[in-house]
């Protein structure tokens, strides 16, 4: 914490843990965290959030926290981890230089009991002064075989010992970028791939396109039948795009109910036919209350799609796409409208 905010702490910290009391939310660590920051106004998109959530009045409630809490907060466990694993591997490679230190002094030993040897041995030598001799050698080499296979067998155990903490590396960085409730990529993970596509295309010249979506009166259908049912309901249209999606297209629960979809080296035509059949296979699956059997009705999505173009920041290019999903919620939702390439005017692919 900086100097000049040392003074307003106190303040953030009554102020966290009034509202966590106001929400009937436990004031463990997490999320502690969560409404420290919110009262410290040092993270706007996560006050944007529960602002927004306020206004709404939607619940501000532990299963909020605790989504804020994975979505905004996962760098932290992703450097506890690499921490942890860099602290690992310094007492590891100690470890190993303390072994080939004291090898390479039982290689010095070794040397002087031959020396010692050769030098206490002449023609007049007895059987006995050659026995010992050998024997002292062959002692010296059975201590330098003996430090050699301990730094061997040291050896593959670090190796083994790395190869999990590369595994627990991955395992966290993947978590870091992966939505909890769904199981597809998260905001952070969208951000990344879009520069990184973008980047590509600017430099192939192959053509991008972004599909934003979401689901049609979401809200409505979470409030009638709860937030369970609205959490399934965000991992069936998670699996539809994913599974839908065309190799080397990206996946991402973009917030909320809003979802997208990153489409490296496809063309409009291309992404309307993909968007569309997306749409078509989360229409047709019939939500069915699993306690009751009870039918639930269907689920539609509305969805726009932008073109990727050589001047486009991020922004502009999930803008367009943001104004073609506009347009198809007041078009009367469940359809795709994509932008015209040509004239940079959205055309309609009615569901």
């Amino acid at each position: 914490m900086q100097a000049e905010d040392m003074e307003f702490a106190g303040q953030w910290s009554a102020e966290a843990l009034r509202l966590m009391q106001e929400n009937a939310i436990p004031p463990i660590p997490d999320n502690y965290a969560v409404w420290f920051r919110y009262a410290s106004g040092r993270l706007p998109e996560l006050n944007k959030e529960i602002d927004e959530k306020i206004a709404t009045a939607q619940p501000v409630d532990l299963e909020l926290t605790q989504d804020l809490q994975r979505r905004y907060f996962s760098d932290e466990k992703l450097t506890d981890v690499t921490l942890q694993t860099g602290n690992k591997l310094n007492s590891e490679v100690d470890q190993i230089l303390r072994i080939i230190e004291e090898t390479v002094g039982n290689s010095t030993a070794l040397g002087a009991s031959v020396r010692e040897a050769s030098e206490g041995l002449s023609s007049q030598s007895t059987p006995g002064d050659v026995l010992k001799a050998v024997e002292a050698i062959v002692t010296a080499s059975r201590k330098m075989e003996e430090r050699s296979a301990e730094l061997e067998e040291h050896l593959q155990a670090t190796k083994r010992e790395l190869n999990e903490l590369q595994d627990n590396l991955e395992k966290a960085h993947s978590e870091a970028r992966t939505d909890g409730l769904t199981g597809i990529n998260n905001r952070k993970a969208f951000d990344e791939a879009i520069e990184r596509e973008m980047a590509a295309a600017r430099k192939s010249g192959e053509p991008l396109c972004l599909v934003v979506g979401d689901i049609d009166h979401f809200k409505k259908f979470n409030d009638t039948f709860g937030h369970r049912t609205g959490d399934q309901v965000l991992r069936l249209v998670a699996s539809c795009l994913k599974n839908g999606a065309a190799e080397g297209h990206i996946a991402a629960r973009y917030g909320g109910e809003e979802f997208a979809v990153i489409m490296p080296k496809t063309d409009l035509a291309t992404a309307e036919a993909i968007a569309n059949k997306i749409r078509e296979t989360v229409k047709a699956r019939e939500l069915v209350k699993r306690s009751t059997g009870e039918s639930l009705g269907r689920v539609t999505m509305s969805m726009g799609i932008s073109l990727f173009r050589p001047e486009d920041a991020a922004s502009s290019l999930i803008e367009r796409a943001d104004q073609c999903l506009y347009q198809a919620k007041h078009a009367g939702r469940n359809r795709v409208i994509a932008e015209d390439a040509g004239a940079a005017m959205p055309k309609a692919l009615a569901g």
